[in-house]
């Protein structure tokens, strides 16, 4: 997903009028731990929670691969899981950012 640093229209003042400008698009969101999820935006609530549906989540796990002689250490592969999920509820107070693909903006924003 392209994102830049775009402002919006002069016509588009309110951050809620760009939410709601915004529902049924693909969005990915990228939380505290992690995890990164991308789904169709439906709707936001006063707490900042996002509800999608037909989700993508991504996390990255890591497996122990075995020891290193050299170091002394245990070497560990990072890996990456991926579960689908019909709707999930991404909650505000771990979200840290919301990203949109850069023509879904221009389209719908601008």
């Amino acid at each position: 997903m392209n994102v830049g640093n775009i402002s919006p229209s002069p016509d588009v003042t309110f951050a809620g009028d760009v939410m709601t400008k915004l529902i049924g698009s693909r969005v990915r969101c990228i939380l505290d731990d992690g995890r990164v999820a991308t789904g169709t935006f439906l709707c936001l609530d006063r707490l900042k929670n996002l509800l999608l549906c037909d989700v993508v989540e991504v996390r990255k796990v890591s497996s122990f691969q075995g020891k290193n002689e050299a170091s002394d250490g245990a070497v560990y592969e990072d890996e990456y899981a991926e579960r689908r999920l019909s709707q999930a509820m991404v909650p505000g107070k771990h979200l840290v950012k919301v990203e949109v693909e850069k023509k879904t903006w221009e389209k719908k924003i601008e």
